[in-house]
C-alpha cells in the first residue's frame, strides 16, 4: 500500500494519540512531531506512527532493535517526496511538548499547480532519493531529528 492511503488508514484507525483530521473536508491532518530531545521523550508514545511506517515499509520488525531517529527520518523523507501532500507551515508548532505537523493532502488539481510552480533541472524522483539519503545519513550522523 502506497504511504497516502495507508496514513489515511493510520488517521481514521485513531489509534495514535494526537494523529487526527483538522478538517477532513479539505484533506487537512496533524502529526505529533515531539523532539526527540525533550524531556519526557518516550518511544511508544511519541513514535508510534513512525514505528508502524517503518513495519509497513519493512525496515524494522518487532523484536529488532528499536531505532526511532532513523524511523522519523525516514518518515519524514517519505512524506517530502509525495507529489499530493503538502506541510502547512503557518500551522504546524514545531516546538514544545504538544509539538505537531500539519499536512494537507492535495487533490489532482492542486497536486497539477504545485508541480509547475518547481521544475527541477533533472528528474525529481532521482533529486528526492540523492536528498533523503543525505539528509537520512546527516541525522544519524548527528542524531538530529
Amino acid at each position: 500500500m502506497r504511504m497516502r492511503p495507508w496514513l489515511e488508514e493510520q488517521i481514521n484507525s485513531c489509534q495514535i494519540p494526537g494523529l487526527k483530521w483538522v478538517n477532513k473536508e479539505k484533506k487537512l491532518f496533524q502529526i505529533p512531531w515531539m523532539h526527540a530531545a525533550r524531556h519526557g521523550w518516550d518511544v511508544e508514545k511519541d513514535a508510534p506512527l513512525f514505528r508502524n511506517w517503518a513495519i509497513h515499509t519493512g525496515k524494522y520488525q518487532p523484536g529488532d532493535k528499536p531505532d526511532p531517529k532513523t524511523w522519523k527520518a525516514n518518515f519524514r523523507c517519505a512524506m517530502n517526496s509525495l507529489p499530493d501532500i503538502e506541510e502547512v507551515k503557518d500551522k504546524s508548532i514545531k516546538k514544545g511538548t504538544n509539538a505537531f505537523r500539519v499536512y494537507k493532502m492535495l487533490s489532482a488539481s492542486e497536486r497539477h499547480s504545485k508541480r509547475g510552480q518547481d521544475q527541477p533541472s533533472f528528474p525529481s524522483d532521482t533529486l528526492h532519493i540523492m536528498m533523503c539519503s543525505l539528509k537520512t545519513f546527516l541525522s544519524c550522523l548527528f542524531n538530529h531529528t
